[in-house]
């Protein structure tokens, strides 16, 4: 039996939600005003057909009240109606359902017997307290050609990311409905039924999230975070709280349902739940909505980015189940929609993060599972089903990608158009690792990765058109939004066209003398008072996009290999602003007030940057770099070649050890501290110190540059001050963090244990590389050293002993440069050994 509550009790619970709200994303008095108690958590409505739609709402006075929600152990009786107007003055259906505390008192509705293609306004009451008004819509009926659909497609809202400005920015559009592709919330290490329910709860305080949600029906697949991060079917993708993961799965797939407007049929049984379904809105598009998280395969290889290879290829591995996999390809087959709608989660286009011959792929998305990827493919090739277009999520990044049957050959036919929505909130550490390595994959047609967001789609018989729409700040809740860019597929032309140029700065970066594109410069933003707003990269063909909002600003171009540039510009509050450079090549030179740019840069402008035509080295002068706590003035801190972006974690160069150097730490040689670090001339700068471990022992590094060259020589100069004889290990390290970091020791090749041991150098060289077709060596006078080294760092160790008075000077030239995609990245040392 069903129970009223004391509309009084609810509302003294809810003081209590406000007051644990306030450490995090606090709504404002009008959302409080719009969903009062119990109905904290607003409405939504979802999964609508063409006769009928979900209501849902879920009460709960406490929100953040784990285990009950403030409300108490019996059930509860819900009043909902749905009108024809906003005002209800025409009701059309109306009835009692009952909230039981089993399932968190929330309430689904399935409302049936309405029109197609028509608007509705709900609500409910408990004890005479209204919810808000909600709106929604039926879809067209089957066989009817609409002329226009609207809709945004979301996806990945850490909570921690931000108060999602964007859910803002979407509830103001005109759309038809929502598409969410999963990473609704994002898991913690506890997988209680009461954690899951408690992060739902969570999530849906913020206001901009419950009003998008009270605007338009959403359609929703989830992807990992709703469980786990990267797990795969029944296989756990980390450690967890040590339930089983069936009973983790079971309990994040119960508190999906219960939170959010979904259809009896995807009710969960356990940890098995019918998430894949197909939408169609008319004969204009038919959606099929995939879950690729519950029957796929684990992930080969140990899952992470990795260069493909055995398992990877075995056919049986799948991404979606077989039975889902036909359900699609069989959907694809039958349909007389135009355009044909793949909603899923991750990645589909291949995506190689290494410029040079290899791969490496993210083995998470559909690159570790490229059979699969190819059933479907090739099934679209041969069967043709009209206008193919793919949404995914995930990455946290927008692009535009064609999708092809041959993804290794950029002249093979385009089959497909993908449109990869950015994150609402969450974070992309990896946004450098990918603008790396977009030069080896021309198929992707747009990326930018700086901003959060959502794609805005608009769509009639003749064309489809994507804008990617962008906030600048996800920690704004008042942060403007603006288009990005704006792609168009045309009715029978496979592949994305660029229509509008979309809001905010752009520019290209071109070498002044030659005129050509310049990639990986970087682009920053400064306000009147110096600090720096937003920073970008230029993509291959030299071309940048940033957002700020309207003002003056001052707008600088950094490129390895050339000067900087710096101009005052006006951004428009409308339209695109344009800010082209043309940069000098640099002569050589050391100097303070610049830095060298890239993703691992450590440097401030008051260290030392010296650089020329080929390349760019910084020296600390008063960064402390945490890994080498006050022993890191004096040592290269950032290095990359023309053309690149840093991706050097720093370099320990000299160390001066009383022991040989061994073990997993043998990196982290705290044993040389500078006391002064300066420029003695134009060209060249001086460290000078002792080695911590034997105070005798006086340090000086030489570090000087020249025009024209791929290198910075360093010479280092141990002296023993003391009046007795002392031995000691000296020599550098190499230490890369880079995206696929790599060592090479000369006669070796490529070391990638993670265990270091011992080389003897064939030729005066060690170095690293990475993805981005970069290298970095040290090249010495001689091979009279060790070499030690791991996949991850490797260094030199040389043994001397020093008479009282007696000097040795150890000479080597630091190296950056493009490697040419060379099977062999380190072979181009051999000609400066």
């Amino acid at each position: 039996m069903a129970h009223t509550v004391d509309r009084r009790g609810f509302f003294t619970l809810t003081g209590g939600a406000l007051g644990a709200l306030a450490l995090t994303h606090l709504p404002d008095a009008s959302a409080a005003e719009l969903d009062p108690a119990p109905f904290t958590l607003g409405v939504a409505s979802g999964e609508p057909d063409h006769t009928s739609v979900v209501l849902w709402t879920r009460l709960a006075p406490d929100p953040l009240d784990a285990a009950t929600g403030g409300m108490p152990a019996r059930p509860v009786a819900v009043r909902w109606s749905v009108a024809r107007d906003e005002g209800f003055r025409h009701v059309i259906a109306s009835g009692e359902v009952t909230a039981e505390p089993a399932a968190a008192h929330t309430v689904h509705v399935l409302v049936g017997d309405l029109a197609p293609d028509s608007w509705y306004w709900y609500r409910f009451e408990v004890d005479g307290t209204r919810s808000r008004t909600g709106r929604t819509r039926t879809l067209p009926a089957p066989g009817a050609k609409p002329d226009r659909l609207r809709f945004a497609f979301v996806s990945c809202q850490s909570w921690v990311g931000g108060p999602y400005p964007a859910y803002r920015d979407l509830a103001g559009q005109d759309l038809d409905f929502v598409v969410h592709l999963g990473d609704y919330i994002y898991e913690t290490a506890g997988g209680s039924l009461a954690e899951f329910r408690r992060l739902h709860a969570l999530y849906k305080t913020s206001p901009d999230l419950r009003a998008a949600h009270a605007r338009f029906p959403f359609f929703l697949t989830w992807d990992d975070h709703e469980v786990q991060n990267n797990y795969a079917g029944a296989v756990a993708g980390g450690a967890g709280d040590g339930r089983p993961f069936l009973e983790r799965r079971a309990n994040g797939y119960q508190a999906y349902y219960e939170h959010l407007p979904m259809r009896p049929q995807q009710r969960p049984d356990g940890p098995d739940a019918l998430m894949y379904r197909r939408m169609d809105f008319g004969r204009l598009a038919r959606f099929s909505i995939l879950d690729t998280r519950q029957y796929r395969s684990d992930q080969a290889l140990g899952d992470g980015r990795k260069q493909p290879s055995g398992e990877v290829y075995d056919p049986a591995r799948t991404m979606t189940g077989p039975a889902q996999e036909r359900w699609l390809l069989d959907g694809l087959a039958a349909s007389k929609a135009t355009w044909n709608v793949i909603a899923q989660q991750t990645i589909m286009a291949q995506f190689d993060y290494d410029l040079g011959p290899g791969q490496i792929v993210n083995l998470d998305q559909w690159d570790g599972y490229p059979p699969a990827r190819a059933r479907i493919l090739g099934f679209i090739a041969e069967e043709k089903p009209s206008n193919p277009v793919v949404l995914s999520g995930d990455w946290h990044t927008h692009w535009v990608n064609d999708l092809k049957t041959d993804f290794g050959d950029p002249a093979s036919p385009t089959i497909a158009t993908e449109f990869v929505g950015t994150s609402i909130s969450s974070g992309a550490g990896w946004d450098a690792d990918v603008r790396q390595g977009l030069p080896a994959n021309p198929h992707v047609k747009f990326y930018n990765g700086s901003y959060r967001g959502y794609v805005l789609c608009d769509v009639t018989p003749q064309r489809w058109r994507s804008d990617l729409r962008i906030v600048l700040n996800a920690r704004d809740a008042a942060s403007p939004a603006y288009t990005l860019a704006a792609f168009e597929v045309r009715d029978g032309v496979p592949g994305a066209q660029r229509v509008d140029g979309g809001d905010g700065l752009a520019g290209r970066v071109t070498d002044q003398a030659t005129g050509a594109p310049l990639v990986n410069v970087e682009i920053t933003v400064s306000d009147t008072a110096g600090t720096v707003l937003t920073s970008t990269t230029t993509d291959p063909a030299g071309d940048y996009i940033t957002f700020v909002p309207p003002g003056t600003y001052t707008v600088s171009a950094n490129g390895v290999g050339y000067d900087p540039a710096a101009r005052a510009s006006a951004i428009r509050a409308n339209g695109r602003t344009t800010v082209d450079f043309p940069l000098n090549r640099a002569t050589a030179g050391a100097r303070t007030g610049r830095l060298v740019p890239g993703p691992q840069s450590e440097a401030s402008t008051s260290d030392i940057v010296l650089s020329n035509d080929m390349l760019a080295l910084a020296v600390s002068a008063v960064t402390n770099d945490p890994q080498l706590t006050g022993v890191t003035a004096g040592k290269p801190l950032d290095l990359a070649a023309v053309g690149h972006l840093d991706q050097i974690d720093w370099i320990n160069l000299p160390y001066a050890s009383a022991a040989q150097p061994r073990g997993g730490s043998a990196w982290q040689q705290r044993t040389v501290r500078s006391t002064a670090v300066e420029i003695t001339s134009p060209t060249t700068v001086r460290a000078s110190g002792a080695s911590v471990a034997i105070p005798d022992i006086e340090v000086i590094t030489t570090f000087g540059i020249a025009t024209g060259r791929r290198w910075v020589s360093a010479e280092s100069v141990f002296t023993n001050r003391g009046t007795t004889e002392h031995t000691l290990w000296v020599g550098d390290v190499l230490d890369h963090d880079g995206a696929g970091q790599r060592s090479g020791v000369a006669g070796h090749g490529t070391i990638t244990a993670s265990a270091p041991a011992d080389f003897t150098p064939a030729r005066p060289w060690i170095g690293m590389t990475g993805s981005d077709r970069q290298t970095y060596g040290l090249v010495y006078d001689d091979t009279a050293f060790l070499a030690y080294a791991c996949g991850i760092w490797v260094m030199s160790q040389r043994r001397i002993t020093l008479a009282p008075g007696e000097a040795f000077t150890l000479r080597r030239r630091i190296v950056a440069a493009d490697n040419g995609g060379a099977t062999d990245p380190f072979a181009l040392l051999d000609d400066l050994g």
